[in-house]
């Protein structure tokens, strides 16, 4: 009985030996763990792995040790390389913003030089306007929509929901997601972007509303082939009365030698941030729209000139004579 009982005290005596020595490898190994999630250096990690790989091969303790070391320094290396991987989800450094905000500044500038040369060309179609109405007598309908122009809006109307849906899907798919959805920094950015995206659609709003001051004037002469008063002389009468213009506008812009068109280049700059790359993108697509602009307004011009010289023709001819002038060629 003694000797069973002794045998049963032996055991306890070893099953808390055991125990006590897996707590203090336990509390050693969290403590280590601890201190490296603090300093979070790889390179303490692998001094320490360094060290555990010397251990004797009886020290139970010490494996145990470089086993947990081993097992976390895996798991930092996969949460580093996710974070690379998922680039979408970094915001873009101060850095890059500020670099951003100094590329952008500067091209509100050209953007108001476009507007303003609008401005110019806009004085002029109506000085050719108002000399075609006083011929003629009759204000030149330039806004009026066509049959076809009506026609087309219903059908627009009627799909205006679908093509909201696509456009929306279009501007997802080129910013990700909306300007809220994005990160601080990259939403300022992309901000910065849509003001100026604005001002643009301000400046050809105005392009077009020359242009179809310009058209109004051609269709005038063209569907007037008897002169300007469109029937004998003797049974014309003035619908409204429109003072002649004495003076053409002068400005530089007017002056054929002095070219409209702007070359700007954007700064080709390459980023790893996938924000960054969208954000360089909308930079560039917002320059080619300024030059395209310039462009578009220097094209204008010259058919303004020709336009002009249509109507001094059509205001010299006689009334009931057929000659009609195809302005619109």
């Amino acid at each position: 009985k003694n000797s069973g009982s002794s045998y049963v005290e032996k055991k306890k005596a070893l099953g808390l030996v055991s125990i006590c020595g897996l707590g203090i490898m336990f509390a050693r190994a969290t403590l280590f763990s601890l201190l490296v999630s603090a300093w979070g250096d790889t390179a303490v990690i692998d001094s320490a792995l360094q060290s555990d790989d010397q251990c004797d091969a009886a020290d139970a303790e010490c494996s145990f040790n470089a086993l947990q070391l081993r097992g976390f320094k895996e798991e930092m290396e996969l949460e580093e390389g996710n974070e690379e991987s998922e680039g979408w989800l970094k915001d873009i450094s101060t850095k890059t913003k500020n670099h951003f905000k100094h590329i952008l500044a500067p091209l509100q500038k050209p953007i108001v030089t476009n507007y303003q040369y609008l401005t110019v060309l806009d004085t002029y179609v109506n000085y050719t306007m108002r000399k075609i109405e006083n011929a003629t007598g009759r204000i030149v309908v330039w806004n009026r929509k066509s049959l076809l122009q009506e026609a087309e809006e219903e059908t627009e109307e009627s799909t205006e929901e679908d093509e909201e849906e696509v456009q929306n899907t279009w501007s997802r798919r080129r910013h990700v997601g909306k300007s809220e959805e994005l990160p601080p920094r990259a939403r300022y950015i992309n901000k910065i972007l849509i003001y100026l995206n604005k001002e643009m659609d301000a400046v050809w709003n105005l392009n077009t509303i020359v242009d179809r001051k310009r058209w109004g004037v051609g269709n005038t002469i063209t569907s007037s082939p008897y002169g300007p008063h469109g029937e004998h002389p003797k049974r014309w009468r003035a619908n409204v009365t429109v003072p002649f213009p004495t003076k053409a506008p002068s400005n530089p812009v007017l002056n054929l030698n002095n070219s409209l068109v702007m070359h700007m280049k954007p700064e080709n700059r390459k980023y790893d941030n996938k924000y960054a790359q969208q954000l360089q993108a909308d930079y560039a697509s917002l320059i080619d729209n300024i030059n395209d602009a310039s462009k578009k307004c220097n094209d204008l011009r010259a058919r303004l000139f020709k336009m002009d010289w249509y109507a001094n023709k059509f205001i010299k001819l006689p009334s009931g004579v057929w000659n009609k002038i195809d302005a619109q060629s």
